[in-house]
């Protein structure tokens, strides 16, 4: 798990991009995000907090993440990878 120090490295950086990127990449996603695919089977920790902040203030195209092991996309702009490849555009 991440220290409070790299929680306010990330939010700083964030605050540098304006809060707007183009694409996330993390290994787990929002606590939110989790909670829709899973009905509650998986709990909430620092970190998938930490990413429900980030998923309220942060403008972004996609939200790429893995941990799950299964392709299937939320909301259309999560998107949870396991077997499957993509090309991102930049």
């Amino acid at each position: 798990m991440p220290s409070e120090d790299e929680y306010q490295t990330a939010r700083a950086s964030l605050d540098r991009a304006g809060w707007e990127v183009d694409y996330i990449l993390t290994h787990c996603c929002p606590t939110s995000v989790q909670d829709i695919f899973s009905g509650g089977l998986y709990q909430r920790d620092a970190l998938t907090e930490f990413f429900d902040e980030v998923r309220q203030r942060c403008r972004f195209k996609y939200w790429f993440f893995g941990h799950y092991h299964e392709d299937m996309v939320i909301e259309k702009k999560y998107v949870m990878l396991y077997e499957q490849i993509i090309r991102l555009k930049l």
